[in-house]
Protein backbone atom coordinates (compact mmCIF):
# COMPACT_ATOMS: atom_id res chain seq x y z
CA UNK A 1 0.00 0.00 0.00
CA UNK A 2 2.75 2.20 0.69
CA UNK A 3 4.47 1.67 -2.46
CA UNK A 4 1.33 2.61 -4.35
CA UNK A 5 1.18 5.71 -2.86
CA UNK A 6 4.92 6.49 -3.56
CA UNK A 7 4.30 5.82 -7.09
CA UNK A 8 0.82 8.07 -7.03
CA UNK A 9 2.63 10.64 -5.17
CA UNK A 10 5.52 10.77 -7.97
CA UNK A 11 3.37 10.53 -10.78
CA UNK A 12 1.32 13.37 -9.71
CA UNK A 13 4.89 15.75 -9.27
CA UNK A 14 6.63 14.22 -12.21
CA UNK A 15 5.04 17.17 -15.16
CA UNK A 16 6.63 19.92 -12.31
CA UNK A 17 9.75 18.34 -11.76
CA UNK A 18 9.72 17.88 -15.54
CA UNK A 19 9.10 21.25 -15.81
CA UNK A 20 11.34 22.39 -13.75
CA UNK A 21 14.81 20.78 -15.33
CA UNK A 22 13.43 21.69 -18.64
CA UNK A 23 10.99 24.64 -19.27
CA UNK A 24 8.65 24.10 -21.93
CA UNK A 25 8.01 27.11 -23.76
CA UNK A 26 5.90 28.03 -26.68
CA UNK A 27 4.74 31.36 -28.35
CA UNK A 28 2.19 33.45 -27.64
CA UNK A 29 -0.15 34.90 -30.10
CA UNK A 30 1.43 37.43 -31.87
CA UNK A 31 -1.65 39.88 -31.80
CA UNK A 32 -1.18 42.93 -33.64
CA UNK A 33 2.32 43.29 -35.12
CA UNK A 34 4.28 46.59 -36.00
CA UNK A 35 2.74 46.50 -39.12
CA UNK A 36 -0.53 47.42 -38.52
CA UNK A 37 -1.41 51.11 -37.66
CA UNK A 38 -2.75 49.99 -34.02
CA UNK A 39 0.53 48.46 -32.44
CA UNK A 40 0.74 51.04 -30.42
CA UNK A 41 -1.96 50.11 -28.71
CA UNK A 42 0.11 46.74 -28.02
CA UNK A 43 3.17 48.65 -26.74
CA UNK A 44 0.79 50.82 -24.77
CA UNK A 45 -0.37 47.76 -22.68
CA UNK A 46 2.48 46.18 -22.26
CA UNK A 47 4.58 49.95 -20.82
CA UNK A 48 1.70 50.19 -18.43
CA UNK A 49 2.41 46.83 -17.08
CA UNK A 50 5.98 47.36 -17.00
CA UNK A 51 4.95 50.55 -14.72
CA UNK A 52 2.91 48.59 -12.22
CA UNK A 53 5.54 46.07 -11.72
CA UNK A 54 7.80 46.80 -9.23
CA UNK A 55 9.76 44.06 -7.80
CA UNK A 56 12.80 43.90 -9.98
CA UNK A 57 13.02 40.51 -9.95
CA UNK A 58 9.55 40.12 -12.04
CA UNK A 59 10.01 43.13 -14.09
CA UNK A 60 12.96 41.05 -15.63
CA UNK A 61 11.01 38.23 -16.27
CA UNK A 62 8.18 40.37 -17.71
CA UNK A 63 11.16 41.67 -20.38
CA UNK A 64 11.51 37.97 -21.54
CA UNK A 65 7.97 37.57 -21.48
CA UNK A 66 7.58 40.24 -24.04
CA UNK A 67 11.08 39.09 -25.44
CA UNK A 68 9.02 35.88 -26.43
CA UNK A 69 5.88 38.37 -27.79
CA UNK A 70 8.47 39.84 -30.45
CA UNK A 71 9.79 36.85 -31.41
CA UNK A 72 6.05 35.33 -32.65
CA UNK A 73 5.85 38.72 -33.38
CA UNK A 74 8.77 38.01 -36.07
CA UNK A 75 7.40 34.73 -37.35
CA UNK A 76 4.27 36.07 -38.54
CA UNK A 77 5.93 39.03 -40.00
CA UNK A 78 8.65 36.89 -42.28
CA UNK A 79 5.68 34.04 -43.21
CA UNK A 80 3.22 36.80 -44.03
CA UNK A 81 5.31 39.53 -45.37
CA UNK A 82 8.87 38.17 -46.05
CA UNK A 83 12.26 39.32 -44.94
CA UNK A 84 12.10 42.53 -46.52
CA UNK A 85 8.97 43.81 -44.61
CA UNK A 86 9.31 47.11 -43.19
CA UNK A 87 7.97 46.15 -39.46
CA UNK A 88 10.72 43.43 -39.19
CA UNK A 89 13.19 45.65 -37.83
CA UNK A 90 11.05 47.13 -35.46
CA UNK A 91 10.48 43.98 -33.90
CA UNK A 92 13.75 43.03 -33.82
CA UNK A 93 14.90 46.06 -31.89
CA UNK A 94 12.36 45.45 -29.58
CA UNK A 95 13.63 42.35 -28.95
CA UNK A 96 17.04 43.24 -28.22
CA UNK A 97 15.39 46.00 -26.31
CA UNK A 98 13.76 43.56 -24.35
CA UNK A 99 16.60 41.29 -23.55
CA UNK A 100 18.93 44.36 -23.24
CA UNK A 101 16.64 45.68 -20.11
CA UNK A 102 16.06 42.31 -18.14
CA UNK A 103 20.07 42.46 -18.09
CA UNK A 104 20.94 45.63 -17.13
CA UNK A 105 17.92 44.68 -14.17
CA UNK A 106 20.47 42.10 -13.02
CA UNK A 107 23.29 44.34 -13.46
CA UNK A 108 21.72 46.67 -10.80
CA UNK A 109 20.53 44.34 -8.26
CA UNK A 110 24.15 42.87 -8.22
CA UNK A 111 25.12 46.81 -7.76
CA UNK A 112 22.54 47.11 -4.97
CA UNK A 113 24.26 44.01 -3.40
CA UNK A 114 22.02 41.06 -3.59
CA UNK A 115 23.06 37.98 -4.42
CA UNK A 116 21.83 37.33 -8.45
CA UNK A 117 22.71 34.30 -9.65
CA UNK A 118 19.79 32.78 -9.56
CA UNK A 119 17.66 35.00 -11.23
CA UNK A 120 20.25 35.15 -14.34
CA UNK A 121 20.22 31.29 -14.18
CA UNK A 122 16.08 31.63 -14.66
CA UNK A 123 16.37 34.37 -17.18
CA UNK A 124 19.19 32.52 -19.09
CA UNK A 125 17.25 29.50 -19.19
CA UNK A 126 13.94 30.98 -20.11
CA UNK A 127 15.04 33.04 -22.69
CA UNK A 128 17.22 30.00 -24.18
CA UNK A 129 14.58 28.56 -24.82
CA UNK A 130 12.72 31.40 -26.85
CA UNK A 131 15.96 31.60 -28.63
CA UNK A 132 15.41 28.17 -29.74
CA UNK A 133 11.72 29.19 -31.18
CA UNK A 134 13.39 32.40 -33.13
CA UNK A 135 15.50 29.90 -34.74
CA UNK A 136 13.65 27.55 -35.53
CA UNK A 137 11.75 30.90 -37.10
CA UNK A 138 14.11 31.27 -39.80
CA UNK A 139 14.69 27.65 -40.28
CA UNK A 140 11.45 27.09 -41.23
CA UNK A 141 11.00 30.39 -43.65
CA UNK A 142 14.02 28.97 -45.09
CA UNK A 143 12.93 25.59 -45.90
CA UNK A 144 9.99 27.18 -47.23
CA UNK A 145 11.86 29.38 -49.80
CA UNK A 146 13.77 26.51 -51.15
CA UNK A 147 11.27 24.38 -51.62
CA UNK A 148 9.70 27.17 -53.91
CA UNK A 149 12.91 26.93 -55.88
CA UNK A 150 13.21 23.07 -56.02
CA UNK A 151 9.23 23.18 -57.11
CA UNK A 152 10.16 26.09 -59.85
CA UNK A 153 13.53 24.72 -61.17
CA UNK A 154 13.00 21.23 -61.04
CA UNK A 155 9.12 21.42 -62.58
CA UNK A 156 8.16 24.48 -64.13
CA UNK A 157 11.16 25.47 -65.53
CA UNK A 158 12.18 22.24 -66.99
CA UNK A 159 8.68 22.14 -69.07
CA UNK A 160 9.13 25.53 -70.17
CA UNK A 161 12.42 24.91 -71.57
CA UNK A 162 11.11 21.49 -73.30
CA UNK A 163 8.61 23.63 -74.94
CA UNK A 164 10.99 26.18 -75.96
CA UNK A 165 8.64 29.31 -74.18
CA UNK A 166 12.21 32.03 -74.25
CA UNK A 167 9.26 34.44 -71.90
CA UNK A 168 8.54 32.01 -69.72
CA UNK A 169 12.02 30.86 -68.98
CA UNK A 170 13.42 34.51 -68.65
CA UNK A 171 10.19 35.40 -65.93
CA UNK A 172 10.83 31.94 -64.03
CA UNK A 173 14.81 32.63 -63.94
CA UNK A 174 14.55 35.59 -62.53
CA UNK A 175 12.36 34.06 -59.71
CA UNK A 176 14.57 31.92 -59.18
CA UNK A 177 17.09 34.76 -58.75
CA UNK A 178 14.62 36.36 -56.24
CA UNK A 179 14.62 33.51 -54.40
CA UNK A 180 18.15 33.18 -53.82
CA UNK A 181 18.53 36.57 -52.88
CA UNK A 182 16.08 35.95 -50.01
CA UNK A 183 17.83 33.31 -48.85
CA UNK A 184 20.65 34.90 -48.35
CA UNK A 185 18.88 38.01 -47.21
CA UNK A 186 17.27 35.52 -44.21
CA UNK A 187 20.87 34.41 -43.29
CA UNK A 188 22.19 38.17 -42.69
CA UNK A 189 19.30 39.05 -41.05
CA UNK A 190 19.55 35.62 -38.80
CA UNK A 191 22.99 36.10 -38.15
CA UNK A 192 22.93 40.12 -37.51
CA UNK A 193 19.83 39.49 -34.96
CA UNK A 194 21.76 36.58 -33.19
CA UNK A 195 24.54 38.74 -32.96
CA UNK A 196 22.99 41.57 -31.26
CA UNK A 197 21.04 39.35 -28.85
CA UNK A 198 24.49 37.00 -27.84
CA UNK A 199 26.35 40.54 -26.62
CA UNK A 200 23.31 41.17 -24.36
CA UNK A 201 22.50 37.15 -23.16
CA UNK A 202 26.39 36.92 -21.79
CA UNK A 203 25.75 40.35 -19.99
CA UNK A 204 22.92 37.62 -17.80
CA UNK A 205 25.36 34.67 -18.19
CA UNK A 206 28.32 36.62 -16.94
CA UNK A 207 25.96 36.80 -13.67
CA UNK A 208 25.52 33.08 -13.12
CA UNK A 209 27.38 30.58 -11.05
CA UNK A 210 30.29 29.09 -12.15
CA UNK A 211 29.24 25.77 -12.26
CA UNK A 212 26.00 27.08 -14.35
CA UNK A 213 28.68 28.75 -16.31
CA UNK A 214 30.29 25.94 -17.04
CA UNK A 215 27.10 23.81 -17.78
CA UNK A 216 25.65 26.17 -20.03
CA UNK A 217 28.92 26.15 -22.30
CA UNK A 218 28.89 22.59 -22.99
CA UNK A 219 25.29 23.27 -23.84
CA UNK A 220 26.25 25.63 -26.42
CA UNK A 221 28.83 23.39 -27.83
CA UNK A 222 26.98 20.44 -28.11
CA UNK A 223 24.30 22.72 -29.69
CA UNK A 224 26.64 24.24 -32.15
CA UNK A 225 27.99 20.41 -33.16
CA UNK A 226 24.72 19.36 -33.66
CA UNK A 227 23.43 22.70 -36.06
CA UNK A 228 27.12 21.77 -37.72
CA UNK A 229 26.19 17.79 -38.07
CA UNK A 230 22.40 18.76 -39.15
CA UNK A 231 23.74 21.36 -41.48
CA UNK A 232 26.51 19.02 -43.33
CA UNK A 233 23.55 16.63 -43.85
CA UNK A 234 21.31 19.14 -45.29
CA UNK A 235 24.16 19.56 -48.00
CA UNK A 236 24.08 15.91 -48.47
CA UNK A 237 20.63 15.33 -48.88
CA UNK A 238 20.27 18.28 -51.16
CA UNK A 239 19.89 17.08 -54.59
CA UNK A 240 21.69 18.53 -57.37
CA UNK A 241 20.81 21.59 -59.13
CA UNK A 242 22.85 21.77 -62.33
CA UNK A 243 21.02 19.58 -64.11
CA UNK A 244 19.17 21.34 -65.81
CA UNK A 245 21.22 24.18 -66.65
CA UNK A 246 20.83 26.14 -69.86
CA UNK A 247 24.48 25.54 -70.79
CA UNK A 248 24.23 21.50 -70.50
CA UNK A 249 20.73 21.26 -72.36
CA UNK A 250 22.51 23.30 -75.04
CA UNK A 251 25.36 20.99 -75.42
CA UNK A 252 23.22 18.10 -75.62
CA UNK A 253 20.97 20.00 -77.96
CA UNK A 254 24.20 20.42 -80.26
CA UNK A 255 25.50 16.69 -79.70
CA UNK A 256 21.49 15.34 -81.31
CA UNK A 257 22.23 17.97 -83.83
CA UNK A 258 25.21 16.46 -85.06
CA UNK A 259 24.32 13.17 -84.90
CA UNK A 260 21.29 14.03 -86.62
CA UNK A 261 23.63 15.32 -89.33
CA UNK A 262 26.21 12.73 -89.24
CA UNK A 263 22.92 10.26 -90.49
CA UNK A 264 21.92 12.37 -92.57
CA UNK A 265 25.02 12.47 -94.50
CA UNK A 266 25.16 8.40 -94.48
CA UNK A 267 21.64 8.17 -96.02
CA UNK A 268 22.84 10.75 -98.63
CA UNK A 269 25.95 8.98 -99.52
CA UNK A 270 24.03 5.71 -99.35
CA UNK A 271 21.52 7.32 -101.93
CA UNK A 272 23.84 8.36 -103.85
CA UNK A 273 25.86 4.86 -104.38
CA UNK A 274 22.64 3.36 -104.65
CA UNK A 275 21.94 5.52 -107.77
CA UNK A 276 26.00 5.27 -109.08
CA UNK A 277 25.32 1.44 -109.12
CA UNK A 278 21.54 1.80 -111.11
CA UNK A 279 23.46 4.42 -113.34
CA UNK A 280 25.99 1.95 -114.35
CA UNK A 281 23.77 -1.16 -114.54
CA UNK A 282 21.26 0.97 -117.17
CA UNK A 283 24.91 1.53 -119.10
CA UNK A 284 25.71 -1.96 -119.26
CA UNK A 285 22.38 -2.93 -120.73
Amino acid sequence: MKNTKFVLISLLFAPFLVLAQSPQVTLPSAGLTPESPFYFLDRLGENLRQFFTFNPETKAKLQIEFAGERIAEIKVIVEEKGIDAKGLAIAQALLQSNVAYAADIVSKEKISGKDVSALAKTLNDEFDARDKLLEQTFKDAKAQLKAQRKEIKTNLLAEVRRVGDTAQIAILEAQLKDIDGQIDALGEKKDQLKNSLQNEQEKIEDEMSEADQKNEEIEQKEEQEAEAEEAAEAVEAEEPEEVDEPEEVEKQQEADEKDNEKDNSQNSNSSNQGDQNNTKTEDNE
